[in-house]
């Protein structure tokens, strides 16, 4: 039986938070592809640009953090949200924040685009809690 490759999308600012989230990814899955982005536009484009980023057995989970410089996270939903439904249903989408604001949390579970709202940094038993 072939082993799924996981495919995951970092859209976050800090350079440093995606190597260790690359590297977390890494350690935990055998078979795992990583785009990183530091320039959210650069992401979004990233997912118009190609029709099928995804595997045909799973989804790309996008890691986008809330707070950048050009554009936030909540900024980049709203971008995302206008995609066609073919790219859009292709990503499972997890904001990855170093906030801890309540309302930040919220906003996030309250967004029918976003999965789940997780705290910086990325840690194996929330990937274990993830993917089981």
């Amino acid at each position: 039986m072939a082993q799924i490759k996981k495919r995951f999308l970092l859209v976050d600012d800090d350079p440093l938070n995606n190597s260790l989230t690359k590297m977390i990814l890494k350690k935990s899955f055998d078979l795992v592809q990583i785009n990183a982005f530091t320039v959210p536009e650069d992401g979004l484009e990233f997912m118009k640009s190609e029709p099928c980023h995804s595997p045909p057995d799973g989804k790309t989970i996008l890691f986008l953090d809330i707070n950048m410089p050009s554009i936030s996270g909540w900024e980049y939903l709203e971008k995302f949200e206008l995609f066609d439904t073919s790219i859009k249903e292709q990503y499972d989408i997890y904001i990855l924040s170093s906030s801890v604001e309540p309302k930040d949390i919220n906003r996030a579970k309250e967004n029918p685009l976003v999965i789940d709202f997780i705290e910086k940094p990325l840690k194996k038993a929330t990937l274990l809690k993830i993917f089981g």
